[in-house]
């Protein structure tokens, strides 16, 4: 049987081009956690000059990975959707698992192990806790494998002063844990979870990038949570 051209091709060439320049890598995932950024910032992170960044850019808005906010006379570039953001989180868990089995890198440590950020929410031990805690305590409810927050939750949301609007759906996704091997939430809602927790100092950064720290506040915010046991 011959199969004809169409058939066989998917349509993601241009997308992983569009992605394969780690100038065009750093851009998106200095974008990844929801931030707006005019170029400038952005040549500045992929430590290249602005003219570079430009085509960089123009060639992510292409590929439909990026999209373009005017403000004034500057051009704020941000992630175009939710899928891309899953897609960019997919692909550093792919990266990561991959180097690993090929031994450029040791096995993961325990503090990214333990807890770790994963563009934007929380991931390792700690970001699969967080979520069997919501979901036990019906705060979210899976569908599939996307989530919504209840009415439960966003009084918890207040409760516990985290910014979070639920007009965006869905609230959360799963998104697969590299080092648990099991899904952690992803998406809006656990990303306004991991900034208050940022915010209020309840988790810090360690040395090793993406790791971080449980504080004590951080403690008491998951006891409150219903979460006994060590962390």
């Amino acid at each position: 049987m011959t199969f004809s051209r169409q058939t066989v091709q998917p349509g993601f060439s241009r997308v992983a081009e569009a992605l394969s320049d780690p100038a065009r890598e750093a851009m998106v995932g200095a974008l990844a956690n929801g931030r707006a950024m005019p170029a400038g910032e952005l040549a500045s992170i992929a430590g290249i000059s602005p003219q570079s960044a430009s085509a960089h850019l123009q060639k992510l808005v292409e590929a439909r990975l990026l999209s373009v906010w005017p403000q004034g006379r500057f051009r704020y570039y941000r992630i175009s959707d939710d899928d891309v953001v899953a897609l960019i989180e997919g692909l550093v868990n792919f990266a990561a698992k991959t180097e690993a089995r090929r031994g450029k890198r040791a096995s993961p440590g325990e503090e990214l192990r333990r807890m770790r950020t994963c563009y934007g929410h929380l991931a390792g031990r700690l970001g699969v806790v967080l979520g069997e805690a919501l979901v036990c305590r019906r705060l979210v409810v899976i569908n599939g494998r996307t989530a919504q927050v209840t009415e439960a939750g966003l009084a918890w949301c207040r409760s516990e002063s985290i910014d979070f609007n639920p007009s965006r759906s869905p609230h959360c996704r799963l998104c697969n844990d590299w080092t648990e091997r099991v899904p952690h939430l992803a998406g809006s809602f656990p990303n306004a979870i991991l900034k208050r927790l940022s915010e209020t100092r309840c988790v810090e950064p360690r040395d090793v990038p993406r790791a971080l720290r449980l504080t004590p506040k951080g403690r008491a915010f998951f006891d409150r949570l219903g979460v006994k046991g060590p962390l």
